[in-house]
């Protein structure tokens, strides 16, 4: 979770630290919605501009901030994408599975995806994002270039409880091959061409999702 590291004054200015109580400082500024999130590089905790200044004291709330922190390097464009996965969800590699949700990718980058689940369960939902986070992503019939299976972590849940059993699934992908990797930029880069910058609104880039339904 972020939280306050320290003030400093700067005049009429404060110059505010933030941390994360996973361990990391690695602290990121995004644009999104046109507002500042700030997120933990680690395990994509965030809070917006507005939450952060809730948990000062008044004295501090009343001045102007200017948060440290790492600018957006997440360069790596996203492209739609259609086909059907099976995701296979495990509190680690080697672990057993905990269950298998079957649906479709519909956002693609070089670093993650975000996948539209049919069979999810809002039981499950404390599980896969405490504990159970690994995912071992295997496409159905996977488009042309593409690896068939890919790894990653999980970093994003987000359901409404009257589209469940539907619910949405961002994966931060890790320990690919180099040729995975290779792979995944060759098909980005293929289909960046002509794709709307911006995203439905009723399928959140995979950068930006929530960890929250």
């Amino acid at each position: 979770m972020l939280k306050i590291s320290s003030y400093s004054l700067r005049g009429q200015s404060v110059r505010v630290k933030l941390k994360c109580t996973c361990g990391n400082n690695k602290i990121f500024e995004v644009k999104e919605n046109d507002k500042c999130v700030y997120f933990c590089s680690k395990c994509r905790s965030r809070k917006t501009l507005e939450e952060l200044r809730k948990e000062a004291s008044s004295y501090w709330r009343s001045r102007t901030w200017m948060i440290e922190c790492e600018p957006d390097q997440r360069a790596h464009p996203r492209v739609q994408a259609d086909f059907g996965v099976d995701l296979t969800i495990r509190a680690s590699r080697y672990s057993p599975p905990y269950c298998t949700l079957h649906g479709r990718c519909v956002v693609l980058s070089e670093t993650g995806m975000l996948a539209v689940v049919e069979d999810f369960r809002e039981s499950y939902f404390p599980d896969i994002t405490s504990a159970y986070r690994f995912a071992e992503i295997a496409a159905v019939k996977p488009a042309e270039g593409l690896p068939t299976s890919l790894t990653g972590r999980i970093y994003g849940v987000r359901y409404r409880p009257d589209e469940l059993p539907q619910c949405r699934i961002g994966v931060a992908f890790e320990d690919l091959s180099k040729e995975a990797i290779e792979a995944l930029r060759h098909y980005v880069e293929q289909h960046t061409s002509g794709v709307p910058s911006d995203l439905p609104e009723n399928i959140p880039p995979v950068d930006n999702i929530s960890s929250a339904p």
